[in-house]
């Protein structure tokens, strides 16, 4: 069985350690870069099957790295897909526009992701011709599935808001995300996501926006329990 090869270029250490562990855990061959000038010297030694590519990276960014592989005949074959978690009106026509061949908006559906990413992959291969199967019927997820789905989706979100913090902050959003943590965090069996989100969760009640630099410490206080407990 062919094992692809993806890289994944992101500047943000959450969002690459999460992207990498779903595609790692489905038998790729992952490799990351956090910025677009690492990836184009990478390519040169590493060829991938699919590139994931955030559009905003510091210095060059995702859209002009795209332009500059698909330019090149050595690297024109690679799947490019475009991945935001800012979605602005025409960024999707961009990323077509500079040779995309996909775009993903976050936060990602951490269950079907994987199945996404070998949908691209087949597409690119020629196997796609043909119809797709129907898919077999869901079973119940695992206890320790539910745990993985959680931590995933907490490791996002968190990122999220602090991302958010400098700008566009939502107060409402946040508590309602942290009161969801604090809920679910205990029986799931982490305790220490559970006392953060209790303490973060008490400080947005209380102080709204007003103390955004302790704000700031327990969501990446958060962050590194959510991506620790996720291994």
């Amino acid at each position: 069985m062919r094992t692809d090869s993806i890289l994944i270029v992101d500047d943000t250490p959450v969002n690459l350690k999460l992207v990498r562990v779903l595609l790692s855990r489905q038998g790729f061959d992952v490799r990351t870069a956090s910025t677009a000038e690492e990836a184009l010297e990478m390519v040169q030694t590493f060829r991938p099957s699919l590139v994931l590519a955030d559009i905003q990276l510091p210095g060059m960014d995702g859209l002009e790295m795209t332009r500059r592989l698909k330019a090149d005949p050595k690297t024109g074959g690679i799947v490019v897909l475009a991945l935001t978690a800012f979605a602005m009106k025409g960024d999707e026509q961009k990323a077509f526009e500079a040779g995309c061949d996909g775009y993903i908006t976050k936060p990602i559906d951490t269950r079907s992701f994987p199945a996404l990413i070998r949908q691209y992959l087949s597409k690119n291969d020629g196997s796609a011709a043909e119809a797709p199967a129907a898919p077999p019927a869901t079973a119940p997820a695992t206890p320790k599935q539910v745990q993985q789905a959680f931590l995933a989706e907490g490791m996002q979100q968190s990122g999220r808001l602090i991302s958010s913090l400098g700008n566009g902050f939502d107060t409402v959003e946040a508590l309602s995300v942290v009161q969801r943590w604090a809920a679910n965090a205990g029986s799931a069996g982490f305790p220490e996501i559970s006392h953060y989100a209790r303490e973060l969760e008490n400080l947005l009640q209380q102080n709204g926006r007003g103390s955004m630099v302790r704000t700031r410490e327990l969501l990446v206080r958060l962050a590194r329990a959510f991506a620790e407990s996720m291994g």
